[in-house]
């Protein structure tokens, strides 16, 4: 059933974001194409007309991905309001599963998009910064000064720890770090998905619905407050870090020994702040999950 109620769940949202998504693409390709074209051949010297043109268009491209995370992030939230609380929600209440299945089919669901149309925005950007950063340098230091987009990211991350007084990290260390970030950013995702989710499910139970949308909005912000709040007093009294070199990974209580690790080509991640988010999103579902068991009202 959990299947079912997964797959319904992502066909609902896709059903409402893949218009957002072809309207994007579309808009992505001018953009590309704007970026690509060699504006020389077309009179310009490289820094006049067709550089504004490119810079324009990485901006375009930019913005373009931020309004498809709003639109993205608004889809989501409406699809779960409608297909839970809203007119499809006596129907969905009515099934025989519980709650908790109901709430983590949407959860996963909703959380897949939002992620995705993250991922899009963070390329975007950082492709455009590249491509800019390239094109720039290229214009001061001659076309030859940069030849891959490889070669522009690694100096862009050697000038940043320049600036900040630490030895670049090898390429091995930083793609652990990038990933152990990256997936610090999905797990935060996942919790603001449920978070807005636990604000609109109490917004639908009595007596907290007698504020209406507004009330949604307060307690999607005392949700995430309560959880900042708890993860950022864990971490103050107990803070475990993980060290990377090229050949290991090292636990750490000692911010100490993690200003070292920097000062020695290698990285660090700490890990606390996370885990109690872990902790208190998991709080979260099992609250929202008996709430839609034992106390929500459809519309």
């Amino acid at each position: 059933m959990l299947g079912k109620l997964t797959k319904n769940a992502f066909k609902s949202n896709a059903a409402g974001i893949y218009n957002i998504y072809i309207a994007e693409g579309i808009i992505t390709i001018v953009m590309l194409i704007l970026l690509l074209v060699d504006w020389t051949k077309w009179g310009d010297t490289g820094v006049g007309l067709g550089l504004a043109i490119k810079c324009i268009a990485s901006v375009a491209l930019c913005i373009t991905a931020a309004i498809g995370i709003v639109m993205t992030f608004v889809s989501v939230f409406s699809d779960f309001k409608r297909n839970m609380y809203g007119i499809e929600g006596h129907l969905t209440l009515s099934l025989p599963v519980r709650g908790s299945s109901l709430l983590f089919a949407k959860w996963l669901s909703g959380a897949f998009w939002v992620i995705l149309s993250y991922l899009v925005f963070c390329l975007a950007a950082g492709g455009s910064a590249l491509y800019i950063f390239r094109h720039s340098m290229s214009i001061v230091e001659g076309d030859a000064a940069y030849s891959s987009i490889y070669q522009v990211a690694t100096e862009m991350i050697r000038q940043l720890c320049d600036s900040a007084g630490i030895v670049t990290p090898s390429a091995h260390v930083l793609g652990y770090v990038v990933a152990m970030y990256a997936f610090d950013g999905g797990i935060r995702a996942c919790s603001f998905v449920l978070l807005v989710f636990f604000a609109i499910t109490l917004a639908h139970c009595r007596p907290f619905n007698k504020l209406g949308k507004i009330g949604a909005v307060l307690y999607f912000f005392a949700g995430t407050f309560i959880t900042q709040t708890f993860a950022s007093m864990i971490t103050k009294l107990v803070k475990i870090y993980v060290v990377v070199s090229d050949t290991a990974f090292t636990f750490t209580l000692s911010e100490a020994e993690v200003k070292a690790a920097w000062q020695m080509g290698f990285g660090a991640y700490s890990m606390t702040n996370l885990y109690c988010t872990v902790v208190m999103t998991v709080a979260v579902f099992l609250v929202t999950a008996y709430l839609i068991d034992r106390k929500v009202n459809a519309e």
